[in-house]
């Protein structure tokens, strides 16, 4: 029994076939996936040549602790955003020195924290980002669909983090 959806291994396997054939490597950090994306690279044989590691940092503590978050922009925290996630991914794909880095941050229910800017609504809002080398970004805002519980955000959103990231790879061709 798998518990990776069959777009996730489909995902899975077509990513980490383009990072080894062009021997790149990639690095993920996530925080409302919480490490789905990473668990999904996992998974294919032969990942130990592309994946150089992944990070669930679900606190807003542990993004300071291991993603550059510094207090002032904890302090000015209104919830996830692109710019935030583009930081993200920056900092852990230099800390980790792989070729590209996704990283991710959402709201995945059931509530959404009266903090949060009001155009994120609520659960199934989600932003991504795809950070390369030579200045390369693509970020990318996604609205789930809902009503969905908890564990289907959470799957919605790591398959749309990895069709980003997938996309990106292609584009680059």
């Amino acid at each position: 029994m798998s518990f990776l959806t069959p777009t996730l291994k489909l995902l899975a396997t077509e990513i980490a076939s383009v990072l080894i054939l062009r021997n790149e490597t990639l690095s993920i950090a996530e925080t409302a996936c919480g490490g789905l994306m990473g668990a999904a690279i996992l998974t294919v044989p032969g990942t130990s040549k592309c994946f150089k590691g992944s990070m669930a940092a679900y606190s807003l503590e542990s993004r300071i602790a291991f993603l550059g978050w510094t207090r002032d922009i904890l302090n000015g925290y209104k919830g996830p955003d692109e710019q935030i996630v583009i930081g993200l991914a920056s900092h852990l794909r230099k800390t980790l020195s792989s070729t590209w880095c996704l990283s991710e941050s959402g709201v995945c229910g059931p509530s959404r924290p009266d903090v949060y800017r009001p155009e994120i609504e609520g659960p199934g809002y989600c932003a991504f980002a795809v950070v390369g080398e030579g200045n390369k970004v693509v970020s990318k805002e996604v609205r789930i669909p809902q009503p969905k519980n908890r564990e289907e955000n959470m799957v919605a959103m790591a398959e749309e983090g990895l069709k980003l990231l997938l996309d990106t790879l292609k584009a680059q061709e």
